[in-house]
């Protein structure tokens, strides 16, 4: 579940790429990928297969006690109890090969720092991470318009975007983290945004214990 809830995720953001045109296009692409520590931007997902995914929420933070460290961190809401994935990363957008960490934590269980043995691993699952295309997305759709937008977040002057692969639309704007305002997905879903701020700081209060690696090694 945990990796189908981060691999959503990542397709959504896929999704919020969709590009623009001459000036504005550049603007909005430049924004998206403008990010600092404490940004976050809260969704509301709805329309997707089992509905298994009910909200979402990326952020960039610093953990208390790695403070020398910028994490990117995803939360979803799950039919399965809340998820919280927290990644050591250079900055964004990121490779998944530039993970160097990562902590998990679970509905009623303690947060766990993933072994190294265990990261190769999840690294190779993954593929590609979606999130390093987000900027080069942002200049390959078509250019719908720009619109007024309104969310439970408020209202907001955004750039439509199609996407000519699978007709997925979103609708971006500069004015919020990450840049996403409104996304139809793929697979039927609708994502909206209900919160953001400049403001984020780890989900995880606790001090993650080591997850057992394999053969017992937590290298």
């Amino acid at each position: 579940m945990l990796r189908r809830a981060f691999l959503a995720a990542a397709a959504l953001i896929v999704v919020a790429v969709a590009p623009l045109a001459a000036q504005d296009q550049a603007a909005a692409c430049a924004a998206i990928v403008d990010t600092e520590v404490g940004y976050w931007a809260e969704f509301d997902l709805s329309g997707t297969p089992g509905e298994e995914v009910s909200s979402l929420r990326f952020a960039i933070i610093e953990r208390p006690a790695e403070a020398d460290k910028t994490w990117y961190e995803f939360s979803a809401v799950t039919n399965q109890g809340p998820v919280i994935v927290q990644l050591d990363v250079p900055g964004w957008p990121f490779e998944t090969t530039d993970v160097t960490g990562v902590i998990v934590k679970m509905a009623g269980q303690p947060a766990m720092r993933l072994p190294t043995q265990m990261l190769s691993m999840m690294q190779q699952q993954m593929g590609e991470n979606p999130m390093a295309e987000f900027a080069e997305k942002c200049s390959t759709s078509a250019l719908i318009g720009t619109e007024s937008v309104e969310v439970p977040a408020g209202t907001f002057s955004t750039v439509h975007l199609k996407s000519d692969d699978d007709g997925s639309e979103a609708w971006i704007s500069p004015d919020v983290p990450f840049g996403i305002v409104k996304g139809n997905v793929p697979d039927g879903g609708v994502l909206v945004l209900k919160g953001f701020g400049r403001d984020a700081e780890s989900s995880i209060p606790e001090e993650p214990q080591m997850m057992p690696g394999m053969g017992g090694m937590n290298r």
